[in-house]
Order: structure tokens, then sequence, then C-alpha cells
């Protein structure tokens, strides 16, 4: 985005209830002839051309000279026309008119109209526990009744500040919670466990929040940060279960409160997400296709709860898909994550997009869809750490050589080889499992005939077998993959059978 394409990318974001709401608004207005004119001609636009417009608003007897004003005031136009549009529909923005409209009376002198509407809006911010505006509210209050001072206003002036100081303690709560929460996350996504301050700072974290007790009048997220700490405090202890169950209150707190659920959408899906993560690790799987129903059920009204949307959901449901091998259903939805990766590219954090292409490209691999996973492997940045875990980087160069032995790429195999056994050693990421691997390709590379791969398949899916009787087969990533890649060669058998194998054994 340039400056230059700033008021074409705000219309081709606008949506048609949007756009509609703005060419209603505007169009019987006097004088804005020139912007209903400049808009329709941007939004026709697929992509931005300057030029291209000046010589189609010319035909259009618009003066072009003054066409980066009339862009301006445009800008601010479609701008105004939002913050009407989203007036209606959002408790926040009715509640900060109430607020306008209320200064505006007070200014001329209507003090009682003034605290008529106030108190709506408190009444408003108290049902969706916004406290700061609460807070906000309650100081205008006392000001006005503060000019009105006499004996009736005293009264209410005392109720006032006893709102005021119940509601200082209950937010002071919340935001203690609050502060523990945010740090336990920080702590939990930007350090791994054998950092050597990692368990000290998880042990601070754990001798804040003993000192809390939830009670029934606490705040609604006074509540939800509390299970959220406990959760992934659990969660980092190796409790999966308790985890689990603290994340599933946090969704039974927000059902019990749909009117803050609902201006939430946003919030609860992530936690919708986060639980069902915390069910994949305990394959407790038989609870997703109503909770991803439940994710699809609720609308995104904007751009950016669109691309929250994409990355959470397609990130979950294709690792539920791939682990109850699912695989059709999974295959499904590859285009919708292929375009889904374009459109929100600017919203879906490295590390999310580099997990989504990972799994697509084992989707193709397990389906035997060895051109298509290796177009997906293509886009994986290998050398770039902030995007993929080191264990992922290993396995996936692992895979390339892999899929080239597999689609038969024999003139380049034995380089690319090399070059893995080369870079994996440099990054002390060669260890026992690839070491086999790479070895095991460079013999069936050699090998003269069926018999002696045959004989190099058993020899591999021996040695694999026993390594993962001694490490613990999901200790070692892809290590399980592996296994069921040689067995099927071994037995000739399609890859799916070799998985469908291993999961009733």
């Amino acid at each position: 985005m340039t400056a230059k394409t700033d008021l074409f990318d705000l219309i081709k974001r606008l949506k048609k209830a949007e756009k509609r709401y703005f060419t209603i608004t505007y169009q019987s207005q006097e004088g804005t002839k020139s912007y209903m004119t400049l808009f329709q001609e941007i939004d026709k636009m697929e992509v931005y051309d300057e030029n291209a417009l000046k010589n189609s608003l010319e035909k259009l007897d618009f003066n072009v000279e003054n066409l980066a004003v009339t862009k301006v005031n445009l800008t601010k136009a479609i701008l105004r026309s939002l913050r009407l549009f989203y007036e209606s529909n959002s408790p926040e923005h009715k509640i900060l008119s109430m607020l306008l409209e209320a200064e505006i009376v007070r200014k001329k002198g209507l003090y009682k109209l003034a605290i008529k509407l106030l108190e709506k809006a408190k009444a408003h911010a108290v049902f969706y526990e916004m406290h700061f505006h609460i807070f906000e509210i309650l100081n205008r209050l006392v000001f006005i009744h503060i000019d009105l001072y006499g004996n009736v206003v005293k009264t209410r002036l005392e109720e006032l500040f006893n709102e005021i100081e119940e509601l200082q303690i209950k937010t002071e709560k919340q935001a203690r919670l609050q502060a523990i929460t945010y740090r336990t996350m920080l702590i939990s996504f930007s350090k791994s466990s054998k950092d050597p301050t990692f368990k000290a700072e998880i042990a601070g974290i754990e001798s804040q929040i003993k000192f809390f007790q939830i009670e029934n009048d606490d705040t609604f997220f006074s509540k939800h940060f509390y299970f959220f700490t406990y959760g992934t405090l659990t969660r980092i202890r190796g409790e999966l279960a308790a985890s689990n169950k603290y994340f599933e209150k946090i969704l039974e707190l927000w059902d019990r409160h749909p009117h803050i659920r609902n201006i939430n959408a946003r919030i609860y899906k992530s936690y919708v997400t986060t639980y069902l993560n915390s069910c994949h690790l305990l394959e407790k799987y038989s609870v997703f296709d109503e909770w991803l129903e439940k994710f699809e059920n609720i609308p995104d009204t904007n751009f950016d709860e669109e691309a929250g949307s994409f990355k959470d959901f397609y990130h979950i449901t294709l690792l539920y898909l791939l682990n109850t091998h699912q695989f059709e259903r999974a295959l499904e939805l590859v285009p919708k994550i292929e375009a889904g990766l374009e459109i929100y590219r600017a919203k879906v954090n490295k590390s999310r997009e580099m997990t989504l292409r990972y799994n697509v490209f084992i989707l193709f691999f397990l389906c035997e869809k060895f051109s298509e996973a290796l177009d997906w492997l293509a886009t994986l940045k290998l050398d770039n750490k902030i995007e993929a875990k080191a264990d992922n980087r290993s396995f996936a160069r692992i895979m390339r050589v892999i899929v080239h032995y597999e689609l038969g790429h024999n003139r380049i195999l034995e380089n690319l080889r090399t070059s893995v056994y080369r870079k994996l050693k440099k990054q002390a990421q060669l260890h026992e499992f690839e070491r086999i691997i790479l070895d095991h390709i460079r013999l069936l590379e050699q090998a003269v005939n069926e018999k002696a791969k045959k004989l190099l398949f058993e020899e591999l899916y021996g040695k694999l077998n026993s390594l993962g009787e001694k490490l613990g087969i999901n200790n070692v990533s892809g290590l399980e993959e592996i296994i069921c890649w040689a067995e099927s060669r071994l037995k000739k058998i399609p890859y799916l059978k070799a998985i469908e194998a291993k999961k009733k054994h």
C-alpha cells in the first residue's frame, strides 16, 4: 500500500453493504457529484492506474486538476460514512456517540439531558463490561453533579463515588490478572523450555497467580484471564488433561455471556482454536466437527477478522483431518488454503504460513501425489530460522530427498543428498534418524534390481522401528511417517494402507 493507492485500497476493502450505505448517504447530497464519480471509477478498477483513472475521468467532464483534493475529501467522506454505518452495529460506537452527544448538550446548559444520555451510555457499558468507558462516564457524571451541587445532588454524588471505588477494586484485580496472563503468553510463545531463564520466569508467574481466587462477582475478563493463565501453566507442566479443562472453562464462560461473545467474535474464535489445539494434544478428536461448525457459523465483519479466521480455521482443521486420516476432506481444503495465503499474506505471520505449507506438503506426500508435494515443498524457506522450527526444517530437507527419489530424479538426487547431509551436519541437525535415511537413499540409488531394493527397505524399516523403541516414536519429528513409507515400499502397498495399518496397530 502506498499513499497513491490508499483510496483505491480503502474502496476495494469495502463490503457491499458499506458501499451501498455510502452511495445512499452521499448520492443525494449537493456538491458531492465529483465524489461519486471518482468513487465509481475507482471501484471499477482491478489494479490502480493513475493515468488510466485520469483518462476515464476526463471523459466524464471531471476536473482532473482537482483530483488530489477530491481524493482527500472522498477518503474523509468514506470514513465518515463508515463511522455512521458501524454506529448502529457496535455497542462501543453507540457509547462513544452518546458521550459526544452528552458533551454537546452539556455545553448548551442542558444538564438533565446530558445526565440522561450518560446514564444510558453507562447502562450499555455495564452490560458489555466496558470498564474503561464506565470510568469515563462516571467521571463526567460527577463533574455535572458538582456543577449542580445541592442537597439532592449530594446523595447522588456519594453514590457515584461508591460506584467508582467498587469499580476500581474490580478492575484492579482484572488488570493484575491481565498483566500475569500477557506475561505468561510472552514467555510461552517467545522462549524455549530449554532456555535457562524459562523455568525461573514460569515459577515467578505461578507464585503470583496462586494468591488469586475467582469469585462469582468478578468481572468476565478476570475469570477469563485466570483460566487462561492456569491453562497455559498446566500445559507447560505437561498436565494436558488439566490444561484442556481450563481451556474448556474459558469457552463455557464465553457461552454464558453471549452478548460479550458476539461483540468479541474474533477473540472468541481464537480461543476455540486454543481449545481444539489442546484437544489435539490429547487426541480428543470427537469434539472437532462440532466446534469447527460453531467456528464457521460465527460471521466475520472485516478484513482483519477474515484473516484471523483463515489462519486459525485452516490450521486446526488440516491438523485434525491429517491426524484422523480424512485425506479426501483435507485435499478439498488445499485450493482454499492456497487462495487464502495470497489474499491474507499481509496478516498471516510467517510461522503460521510455514506450518500451513508444511502440512499441505505432508498431505500430498501421504497421498503419494509427489509432484504436488514437491511444488509445496519448494515454497518452504528452509534457511529462515524464524519461519520454521529446526526439527521441521531438518525433516523437510530429508523429505525433499525422498520426494526426488520417488519421482526418479536420479540426475539431481546424488548432489541433493550430499548437500542435505552437509547442511544438516553444519547445523548440528544430523542425528541418527537423518543418517539412517540418507544412507539408505544412497544405497537405494545404487540398487541394481527390485530384490536389492526390497532388502534395503526391509533393513530401513527395521532400523527405524528400533530407533522408535529407543527414543520414542513421537519424540522424533517425522519418524512415524518414514516408517510407514518404508513399510509401504517393502510390502508394495499404497502409503495410505500402511498408515491405516499403523493406526489399527
